[in-house]
């Protein structure tokens, strides 16, 4: 514990000594809160509203006060696996289906109060084993802005943790989170989260939150189980002349199980996004449970890249510890020489744009991206559960910036107490829109 969190003053310190050598981001995303917070109304009719494209349908008061914007996405998936017979069944199944039906809405009113309302018609992203239900909650809250210099939400929401966790499923490079992000990464909850972002060019970013850890519908599950988490991360380098950024960060959570039938589990698919887990372990009569993990994340126009470490210690009354560990490296690559966003506000990578769009019936081709990751998630240490180690080759072609398709190529060496021992081959296709 002492070197987590010698490790975690340091980085403050040194995120808050680099800040001084900002310069401006020229991110798209950030163009476009520069240019609504210049334009934010105050000219027009209070009771009118203006309705505008910017990936996706906005509307906005004439006076600013009042924002809307619908939201929504589906993913459509389908693959194909080849895999030694010793493994299960289950993991062996091909799958075709939706992944993610998603609907909802988010706006300001007023100004200060910021809300949104998301709507889950499949499964969801984050969900390895379901209660049977099919609609389920994404990001349901109501907050403040400008509280302490950042934003105060209550509901359901993603807790602060992990750039590979709080990238969305509509920009991640590959089409399942890799390994370690799937069993560790807490995901959605409902609880209280403040989030900020600091030095006058917004580059040191803090989340800090208060959640417990809720089933699908955002309720409470058992008696209690009150966690605590805080992500730090911050642009180490920022050079808009070269398109350069250098991002790292370090998130920590401490969950109280003690109240909360003191079970824990950890599992992941096998690069895939449907169908059953592949690797999982279980743990009873926890007291509580800490989480930590470094990232780091690069680009420089049209190449990026971004890796993580994670270590998980469920704490039992009966004395000894398991200790998990999981890490993965990424790397992609644009061959057409878009370069890829990301956005301040949240440290997370955000959405590409085509250089030229395809099928406008103007020639574009789109946006073709390459990519390569290599994952290891590791449930042996007392458990005995087991490891896999993943190797993903992904190809992704966005015919514009609300739309793509991604083919990934996926081998898998597991060795699980539970489902077996083998390798696991398998192509998986998505095709997805989302505004």
């Amino acid at each position: 514990m002492k070197l987590i969190w010698r490790t975690f003053f340091g980085l403050v310190l040194a995120l808050g000594l680099m800040a001084t050598t900002a310069t401006a981001d020229t991110s798209l995303d950030n163009e476009v809160e520069n240019y609504l917070a210049a334009n934010d109304g105050g000219g027009g009719e209070p009771s009118s509203f203006r309705v505008f494209w910017m990936d996706g349908i906005k509307m906005e008061s004439g006076d600013g006060n009042f924002t809307f914007h619908i939201r929504g996405r589906m993913f459509f998936d389908a693959d194909w696996r080849d895999d030694d017979d010793d493994i299960d069944s289950d993991i062996r199944s091909n799958h075709v289906g939706f992944k993610t039906i998603r609907l909802g809405a988010e706006g300001t009113m007023y100004k200060g109060v910021i809300y949104k309302l998301e709507v889950n018609f499949t499964e969801g992203d984050f969900s390895i084993d379901t209660d049977g239900s099919r609609v389920n909650l994404a990001d349901v809250y109501i907050g403040l802005a400008n509280v302490f210099g950042g934003d105060l939400l209550f509901g359901h929401m993603k807790q602060g943790f992990s750039i590979g966790e709080m990238t969305s499923s509509r920009f991640t490079t590959f089409i399942a989170r890799a390994a370690p992000v799937q069993a560790f990464a807490p995901g959605r909850n409902s609880g209280i989260q403040w989030f900020a972002n600091f030095t006058s060019e917004k580059r040191v970013h803090l989340a800090v939150g208060v959640f417990n850890r809720t089933n699908s519908e955002g309720n409470v599950e058992g008696n209690g189980g009150t966690g605590f988490n805080v992500r730090i991360a911050g642009l180490a380098i920022e050079n808009t002349d070269k398109d350069m950024i250098l991002e790292v960060g370090f998130n920590f959570l401490w969950q109280n199980l003690r109240k909360n039938n003191q079970f824990v589990g950890y599992a992941a698919r096998p690069g895939t996004s449907l169908g059953a887990a592949a690797i999982g372990a279980a743990s009873g009569g926890i007291e509580d449970e800490i989480r930590w993990g470094f990232e780091i994340a690069f680009k420089m126009k049209a190449l990026h890249a971004q890796a993580e470490f994670f270590s998980v210690t469920p704490n039992g009354s009966g004395g000894d510890d398991a200790t998990f560990t999981g890490w993965y490296i990424q790397i992609g690559y644009f061959i057409t020489g878009e370069s890829r966003s990301f956005s301040k506000k949240t440290m997370a990578w955000g959405r590409t744009h085509p250089n030229a769009n395809f099928w406008t019936g103007e020639g574009g081709r789109g946006a073709h991206e390459i990519a390569f990751r290599y994952d290891m998630l590791d449930l042996t240490d007392e458990a005995d559960e087991g490891e896999m180690t993943t190797y993903s080759f992904g190809w992704n072609w966005y015919w514009n910036g609300n739309a793509r398709m991604m083919v990934n190529y996926v081998f898998s060496d597991l060795d699980d107490t539970d489902v077996g021992t083998g390798k696991i081959n398998a192509i998986i296709i998505r095709w997805q829109f989302d505004f």
